[in-house]
């Protein structure tokens, strides 16, 4: 009985992430028959890449190389989530801070991140402070845009209602600004954390001699392609591990309002199948 409850539960699993493997799949393929058709020092193959990442590991670069670039994406991430967040919230609750803020966060955006590495490195040089920097302008503006647009979302009439009832300070935070403002924070946190890991690991390849970046870079001169392939990978199960064991679960905890409406949603598609029978 356990073991037919145990494949129950395993092919619900597969079937869940059937479309994911089904990519995965169809991927892997393109790149396989990529690799058929170019030599190794274009495109090498998957088991090549594969190789390479083990080589990687054995030699003790990976870790070290994967700190370094936590490091540096996810501090300058956080500082840039931390200034962008409370700025935000100011900038939507106050319509003049928000005007005297936006031509310099639009100035941000604008700039691409390789001006800001080249800049970072005439005052920082080549150490910690230019990925950091680096990362934390490039993804400084994507938080405060979410962070404004998750203020400014709410209803005035909502607003006014608030005031009339004299709602204490702690219910109308909780049971109104924060649930609008995570609906438009989160989408823009997973973009900026994307970036930051993007940006972070060019900084490396231009500026540093550590981290994924700089293990790239090394790799592009010696003409080792299945090393640059494993980095890839490596920088995408980062991501990856960042949005899905992350992000998410932090998302669903912090979100109980959709939890409760996914349950309202399942009680009323069970009440409607018991009517029909």
């Amino acid at each position: 009985m356990n073991f037919q409850r145990l494949g129950r539960i395993g092919l619900k699993a597969i079937a869940s992430t059937l479309p994911e493997l089904i990519g995965l799949g169809g991927f892997l393929a393109v790149w396989q028959l990529g690799a058929w058709r170019y030599s190794s020092v274009i495109l090498p193959s998957p088991l090549e890449t594969l190789t390479a990442l083990k080589t990687i590991a054995a030699d003790g670069e990976l870790m070290a190389a994967i700190l370094t670039t936590t490091v540096h994406a996810l501090g300058g991430f956080v500082l840039a989530a931390t200034a962008g967040i409370i700025l935000g919230i100011v900038s939507g609750i106050q319509p003049f801070v928000n005007r005297a803020i936006a031509p310099g966060i639009a100035a941000l955006q604008g700039i691409p991140p390789i001006a800001w590495i080249v800049l970072a490195l005439l005052w920082f040089g080549t150490g910690n402070a230019t990925p950091i920097f680096t990362v934390s302008v490039a993804t400084l503006p994507i938080i405060f845009i979410g962070a404004v647009e998750g203020v400014q979302t709410i209803e005035v009439q909502l607003l006014e209602m608030v005031r009339s009832f004299k709602v204490p300070p702690r219910i109308w935070l909780e049971d109104l600004y924060f649930p609008h403002l995570l609906s438009s924070l989160f989408p823009a946190i997973a973009a900026g954390l994307g970036l930051a890991w993007r940006v972070a690991i060019m900084s490396e390849l231009l500026s540093s001699e550590t981290g994924i970046g700089a293990q790239i870079n090394l790799a592009r001169i010696n003409l080792e392609t299945e090393v640059v392939m494993a980095w890839i990978i490596v920088v995408v199960l980062l991501i990856l591990t960042s949005e899905y064991l992350v992000l998410r679960p932090l998302k669903h905890w912090l979100e109980p309002w959709r939890r409760l409406k996914k349950v309202q949603q399942n009680y009323t598609l069970q009440s409607d199948d018991y009517i029909n029978i």
